[in-house]
């Protein structure tokens, strides 16, 4: 079906199922990750802050799993994207613990979308100094980092 809607949207590009390995795949929430990978850009399946991907992914989960009765995701990747984002997060995730633990004071991050937030708090799940939070609303919905 994504091999499917990449045709329609005229990209050249492969796709392959494996099973999810951390955090940014979706490890304990999606049954398969679906990675893309093509000699074009690919850019525009990722969009800004990862939109579209997020958005392809939806649509793709919600095509697949209508009629089934078990519950059934799939994470979507596309050149790695998934696998830098988090790598990036949780470098962020360590820079807010240190400056919370250094300033004694709550680091807000900035707004971000579920699945980021849930890396967010996986990476600073067994810090010894610092608790995470989610706080907002909506679009606005952030982690918050603050001492224990």
């Amino acid at each position: 079906m994504l091999r499917e809607l990449l045709r329609y949207l005229d990209l050249e590009a492969s796709v392959t199922a494996r099973r999810p390995e951390s955090p940014g795949d979706g490890i304990g929430q999606a049954s398969a990750v679906l990675d893309i990978a093509s000699e074009e850009d690919l850019g525009l399946l990722i969009g800004r802050k990862g939109t579209t991907l997020a958005a392809l992914q939806y649509m793709v989960n919600l095509i697949t799993t209508r009629g089934m009765t078990e519950p059934f995701s799939v994470t979507i990747d596309v050149e790695g994207y998934r696998k830098r984002r988090e790598h990036t997060l949780n470098q962020l995730a360590q820079r807010a613990a240190e400056r919370a633990v250094t300033t004694h004071t709550t680091v807000t991050m900035e707004p971000m979308p579920a699945n980021e937030r849930r890396i967010i708090h996986i990476a600073l799940a067994d810090h010894p100094q610092v608790m995470t939070k989610s706080i907002g609303g909506g679009e606005d919905r952030h982690v918050a980092v603050s001492l224990r």
